[in-house]
């Protein structure tokens, strides 16, 4: 018998939304390390919690993209580097903002 589906909504209970956030970034996190064995693939995981913690998982072929090696890369690929992180860092600032945008104005006209 499988589980029952669940809406897909914000979870008012503070408590029960720190527990699901921790169940199911622990889920994702081992299905990253799943495909990166099973498929040989190279996976990058950024996870930011509501409280700003940051949680990551970088597979092991990407590692040397985390600055153990990066002295004998040439300039370009440095800047290309550079470039890459700062297009996605935008990204992910901007996705934030909207986020926090959003849950703001629900905050506003939240039915009661």
């Amino acid at each position: 018998m499988g589980r029952g589906k669940i809406e897909i909504k914000r979870i008012e209970n503070l408590s029960n939304r720190q527990v699901t956030y921790s169940k199911r970034r622990n889920g994702i996190m081992k299905k990253a390390k799943e495909i990166t064995v099973l498929c040989d693939a190279h996976v990058s995981l950024l996870i930011f919690a509501s409280s700003g913690k940051m949680h990551e998982y970088c597979s092991p072929s990407t590692t040397h993209l985390k600055g153990e090696d990066i002295t004998s890369l040439h300039h370009k690929d440095l800047m290309v580097i550079e470039e890459a992180l700062e297009n996605g860092l935008a990204s992910i600032r901007e996705r934030q903002a909207s986020l926090i945008a959003s849950n703001e104005l629900y905050l506003l006209v939240k039915p009661d």
